[in-house]
């Protein structure tokens, strides 16, 4: 079976021990940010589901995102200047970003950083990394042609 069926599984089994109703919406929404390798905002998100559900709203996608997030099936991804973007990959990494066209890459690092369980009066719960840089690509229209 493969990977992404296998969390659209587990995400039917969580909305239903949930007592949420699976609908197609939801699913299409889950399913999109799956696939999904650019982090995208809620408004890109539910530009796709409209091509399936044209009648769904942009209300509906945000509350499905969030119930995303609340339920540990997608992160929120945020950095300066820019609209939150989501990631179904809820496994421990960070975030390559580029100043120019805003593009993120997912990065695993080995080194860990031991944040303290308390830091200036604030419980903390856990940490992410965002590198900033330029892309391969931006870097690539930067460089002079010869």
């Amino acid at each position: 079976m493969e990977l992404k069926e296998s969390m659209l599984e587990n995400f039917i089994d969580k909305c239903r021990e949930s007592g949420l109703k699976i609908t197609p919406q939801r699913v299409a929404v889950y399913e999109i940010l799956l696939k999904s390798h650019n982090h995208p905002t809620v408004e890109e998100i539910y530009e796709e589901v409209k091509k399936r559900y044209p009648f769904v709203s942009l209300a509906t996608v945000y509350r499905t995102v969030e119930t995303l997030e609340q339920m540990g099936l997608a992160k929120k991804v945020c950095y300066w200047g820019s609209s939150a973007r989501y990631d179904a990959n809820t496994d421990e990494h960070h975030h390559l970003i580029c100043m120019n066209c805003g593009a993120i890459r997912d990065i695993y690092m080995e080194e860990k950083i031991d944040i303290p369980k308390e830091l200036e009066g604030f419980e903390t719960s856990g940490y992410s990394v965002n590198v900033y840089g330029l892309c391969p690509e931006c870097r690539e229209k930067a460089q002079p042609s010869m």
